[in-house]
């Protein structure tokens, strides 16, 4: 299904299962929600009303002919959607880089938020890629230089820096995966139709407000939280949410790493449940 922004894009979303709703925003930057949607479906839509949106620029969704791929504008993005279904409220749930976009919906638009779920969620980049830097380091037999965040321009040359010897020597998929057989699952899913533009991921990761450090907004929120870490966690770091200062939250930290709807389903499935239950 496909809806029109306001900025004349054209966005693509699925919509399926019975109960509260609840919009999914996938990670990446610049991934897709058909694979989370795959895994998952069974897990939640008995109990949920499941919105699976791909953002801007990502998988089914339009490019952004102006490259308008600010966190304002992926922000309304989600807002507008929900009017179009018409729900007066759905529960938020961000994966990865989209903790960062449900974090920044529900402080901009509480009206139209009854909780948030943050899985395996990011609320401050830097962090999340200092950890990766040093696990990655440590992984090639490397040196850790100075991570000093001073110098941003100069902390994400390092980071890339470690990231292509990583991917280089196939090897990243350990920061995601408990085991090699999870990530060719995904990857036989995301070869079908993951058309995102690469600019939405240059964007992300060039401009200043997406690289803040978003865990200063979680003290202000009062809404629900539930907040889902893995154990082996390695690619927001297994530690990451301990940085969160929601007033009203519950935390559920499951055996696995960065996609616990593949590795460990069950748990995942009653953390989520019974969050919405209570």
């Amino acid at each position: 299904m496909k809806f029109i922004t306001s900025d004349g894009l054209e966005l693509y979303y699925d919509k399926s299962g019975k109960g509260v709703p609840c919009v999914y925003l996938h990670g990446g930057p610049g991934y897709w929600s058909k694979s989370f949607q795959y895994f998952s479906q069974e897990l939640l839509e008995e109990k949920l009303e499941m919105v699976y949106l791909d953002q801007r620029g990502c998988g089914r969704s339009e490019h952004s002919p102006t490259q308008d791929y600010s966190l304002n504008r992926l922000i309304e993005d989600i807002e507008e959607l929900r009017e179009f279904i018409g729900f007066q409220e759905w529960y938020v749930m961000g994966h990865s880089f989209g903790g960062i976009l449900a974090v920044n919906y529900a402080e901009r638009f509480p009206e139209g938020t009854k909780g948030i779920i943050l899985s395996n969620a990011t609320l401050h980049m830097v962090d999340s890629f200092g950890h990766q830097l040093n696990k990655g380091a440590n992984l090639l037999g490397l040196e850790v230089r100075d991570l000093s965040t001073d110098d941003i321009s100069s902390f994400m040359d390092s980071y890339f820096s470690i990231l292509t010897q990583l991917l280089d020597k196939e090897v990243y998929y350990k920061f995601q995966f408990t085991n090699l057989e999870n990530k060719k699952r995904v990857d036989l899913i995301d070869q079908y139709g993951l058309n995102s533009d690469p600019k939405f991921q240059q964007y992300v990761f060039s401009s200043g407000e997406y690289l803040q450090d978003f865990t200063s907004l979680s003290s202000d929120i009062l809404k629900s939280v539930l907040i889902i870490a893995g154990e082996d966690d390695n690619a927001v770091g297994p530690k990451h949410h301990q940085l969160f200062n929601f007033p009203n939250s519950k935390t559920s930290v499951i055996d696995g790493s960065h996609h616990p709807y593949i590795e460990n389903q069950l748990k995942f499935r009653d953390a989520i449940l019974n969050f919405i239950k209570d």
